[in-house]
Formats: C-alpha cells, structure tokens, sequence
C-alpha cells in the first residue's frame, strides 16, 4: 500500500465519493476528486492521479452506455481537444505549483457558480463550436486535469436527455484523458510511485462508478445536480483559502 496509510484511506474515500457521483452524473470526478486530493497531495500528484483513474472508471461506464453516445459530438470535441492538450501539459510542467493549485481551486469555484446560476449560452451548437469548446477542454486536461467544466456547459445548453448526456460525456472524457496521459508519461511528468498510487486506488473508483450506475434511475437529476455544484463549491472555496493562507 503505497504511501502514509492515513493519506491513502482518505484518498479512497475521496474517490470512491467522485466515481460514485461521476456514474450518477456523467461528470463531476475531477471536479471533486481534485480538490480534494490537493489537500492531502501536491497538484502534479493530485492531477495525475486524477487522470489515471478517470481514464478506467470512465471506461467502465462508457461501456455500460454505449449505445446511447453521440458519436460525431464526441468526434469534433475530441478533434478539438487535440489543440489544446500540448499547450495545458506545457503548463502542467512549467506553471508554479502553488499557483497551479489556486487556479485548479478557482476554475472550479467559477464552474460551480455558473452551473448553481443556471445561466446558459444561446445559439451555441454545431461542429466549428464542439472543436472549440474541444480546444478549451484539452487545455484545462492537460493544465489541471479537468476537462469537464467547458464540456459540461456547452452540452448542458443543448437540452439532451440524461442518459445520452451522460454518455456523451463519458466517451469524450476517457479520449481526451487517455490523450494527455500519453502525452505525459512520454514527457515523464509522470513518476512510477504516482502510477502506483493511482493503481492501488481504482477497485474504489470501480466500485463507486458502479453504486452510481445503480443509483442513477432512482434519482431526481436536476435537484441532485444542485447538490453536487454545491459540493463542489464549497471544496473549492475551502481549497482556494488554504491556498491562500
């Protein structure tokens, strides 16, 4: 068991509780496995753990849905995303690790409001708009290892049903995902005691991504949306003052 145990059981509990939320929702892991990880971890470590486990717990659910994916949504955002992963890994590289961990910190406070707000973008759909939001996403992998919030809000203003919204999400992540750890490891961003880490923590992942594929039928997806934005904000902001302090 890689690490102190204490870190380690508090960095399965964490993911656990964002594989579970991801397999209800279709998104929200690194939007609560990164926060929170970065209390008990530095962001290099944060990120990539993040990325490795999403690649598989995703996989896992996009598995389950795949009949139900909108393959040419996929397509174009994840053409997109190529554009934008180099320059957000040359960031994840070369950025202040303090300074990275504020932005993670308030990239995802500034998601969470948009997403309690309810405010939405008019007349925004199309293939020249998926390779863009794709471009925007890419770069948010590569830089902190969250590709969703762009993702999220563009889908999000195209009113499809929870099941294919979901899925969607699912397929496009585990691309841009697996696309930037190749990027990474080849540029040895990542070590072998992040690798195993990362390993020792997936059976919880599994398990939470599929408590949530259980739960998902069963829950009231606007109002659980809600909570989980309000979840996420508020390990956000606590992550922002650590930071800060």
């Amino acid at each position: 068991m890689p690490g102190d145990l204490t870190i380690w059981l508090a960095s399965a509990l964490i993911i656990l509780l964002a594989a579970t939320l991801q397999g209800i929702t279709g998104f929200g892991f690194a939007l609560i496995s990164v926060p929170l990880l970065l209390l008990v971890y530095e962001p290099h470590t944060a990120v990539g753990i993040n990325i490795m486990i999403s690649i598989v717990s995703l996989s896992f659910l996009t598995f389950k849905v795949r009949q139900v994916i909108m393959v040419p949504v996929v397509k174009n955002l994840f053409l997109g995303s190529l554009l934008g992963i180099p320059l957000g890994v040359y960031i994840f590289l070369y950025f202040d690790m303090h300074l990275l961990k504020l932005s993670i910190s308030i990239v995802t406070a500034i998601f969470s409001l948009i997403l309690i707000s309810g405010i939405t973008l008019k007349n925004v759909k199309g293939k020249i708009w998926e390779s863009t939001v794709g471009s925007l996403s890419g770069f948010l992998t590569g830089s902190i290892g969250m590709p969703g919030p762009p993702i999220i809000l563009f889908l999000s203003n195209q009113k499809l049903p929870k099941d294919r919204f979901r899925a969607t999400t699912a397929a496009y992540f585990v691309l841009v995902y697996m696309s930037s750890l190749i990027l990474l490891f080849c540029l040895g961003a990542i070590d072998k005691s992040v690798a195993l880490t990362a390993i020792s923590l997936v059976p919880f992942a599994l398990l939470g991504g599929h408590l949530g594929y259980l739960i998902f039928p069963l829950v009231p997806q606007a109002k659980f949306q809600h909570g989980v934005s309000m979840l996420v904000l508020s390990t956000a902001l606590y992550s922002v003052i650590s930071t800060i302090w």
